[in-house]
């Protein structure tokens, strides 16, 4: 490994050394780290020579290739490559410049990072793998709505980046998203894309203001993100986000997926856009069919029974998984409401066995759906 520091970073290096913590990430997590990639050698017209000193070496044997490579320069030809399609799959994060890439991911890794505190030794990515996806499908239904998609893949990209700032979850109740504006100006500011510095901000507002109209780039990241949810994609992340949150599939778990459902039984007429509409329609069968069959199988193997219960909640669709049984084997009772919460109007839905007397409730904001009673206000 090729590396160069500043003096100013042997006060982090001090201290991890003093903790016997010897990786070097823990110090590049607690330092300002430019990596330089392939790109980056290429711009600066150093790319000759970069597969030989780049080379990874954890044998011997590793490193007699490596020196029979180096007696012998003339490279291997290499098949040529397949260019992606122009908005599609990873190849469409290339239309953003490496740099500006690069500091999107390196920030959304290092706050999620910093929120978890593992003292650097662990990094936690799963904000800008989603950031990652978002900000594809947001391109994908700009091209499709007719759109200028690059702003939409960079406000895709950026959306989550004030989840988490300064490693902290909505620090004094400041809404992430002023967050994200501040991010989104120190890392556009002084590339090519400093222009859509204002747009790209008032679509990441925009997404969480989900009743009010939107810009169109707005939408479309609104929509991406949904659509990130739902189908089998969905269910990915769904069960990706508990074993996050160290839950596992138990019934506690399969209880949750009434959220997933909701969610999707509303998406197709809750997504502001056309095309988003269209992909989720399809999702949302996808994401029924999966958990209908989960809950077969749960029950086929003898680990418990749920029944789907489609039930209206002030004239709104919720759709819940529901134990069967206590497991006592009683019969259990089932009452739902919708109250406000902090954020959001809130479905919460309460158990209780007469047989054994236990008690237990779970609740999850609603989607914004057409005629959801507004929150009620304080005078």
């Amino acid at each position: 490994m090729h590396a160069v520091y500043y003096k100013r970073c042997l006060p982090v290096i001090r201290e991890k050394l003093q903790e016997d913590c010897y990786k070097i990430e823990s110090v590049m997590q607690r330092c300002k780290t430019l990596r330089l990639d392939r790109d980056w050698f290429t711009r600066h017209g150093l790319a000759g020579g970069i597969d030989q000193a780049f080379t990874n070496i954890n044998t011997i044997e590793d490193y007699g290739r490596w020196v029979g490579r180096e007696k012998d320069p003339s490279p291997e030809k290499s098949p040529p490559s397949i260019s992606p399609k122009e908005g599609s799959g990873s190849g469409a994060l290339h239309s953003i410049s490496a740099d500006v890439l690069q500091e999107i991911r390196r920030t959304l890794v290092e706050q999620e990072t910093a929120y978890h505190q593992n003292e650097g030794i662990e990094t936690y990515s799963s904000l800008w793998a989603h950031s990652s996806r978002v900000g594809r499908i947001a391109r994908r239904i700009a091209v499709s709505e007719g759109w200028d998609p690059e702003p939409a893949l960079l406000a895709g990209l950026l959306h989550d980046i004030g989840k988490f700032a300064h490693g902290i979850y909505h620090e004094n109740d400041t809404p992430e998203e002023e967050h994200a504006g501040r991010f989104v100006a120190r890392i556009l500011s002084g590339t090519a894309y400093e222009r859509w510095i204002p747009a790209v901000s008032q679509a990441i507002v925009s997404t969480y203001l989900e009743a009010e109209a939107t810009s169109n780039l707005g939408r479309a990241v609104y929509d991406a993100d949904s659509l990130d949810k739902l189908g089998a994609i969905g269910v990915v992340q769904f069960f990706v986000k508990r074993a996050l949150r160290r839950q596992f599939l138990d019934d506690d778990v399969i209880i949750r997926a009434s959220v997933e459902l909701t969610y999707a039984h509303h998406a197709p007429d809750t997504l502001k856009t056309a095309t988003g509409r269209a992909l989720a329609r399809e999702r949302s069968v996808r994401t029924r069919q999966f958990y209908t069959e989960l809950i077969e199988e749960w029950k086929q193997l003898g680990l418990g029974a749920f029944t789907v219960l489609e039930e209206e909640i002030a004239g709104i669709a919720c759709i819940f998984l529901v134990p069967s049984a206590c497991s006592c084997g009683g019969e259990l009772s089932v009452d739902s409401d919708i109250q406000d919460a902090i954020k959001c109007r809130s479905a919460v839905v309460t158990y209780h066995c007469a047989d054994c007397g236990v008690q237990s409730e779970f609740s999850f904001c609603m989607p914004n759906v057409k005629d959801l009673p507004h929150r009620h206000t304080e005078e």
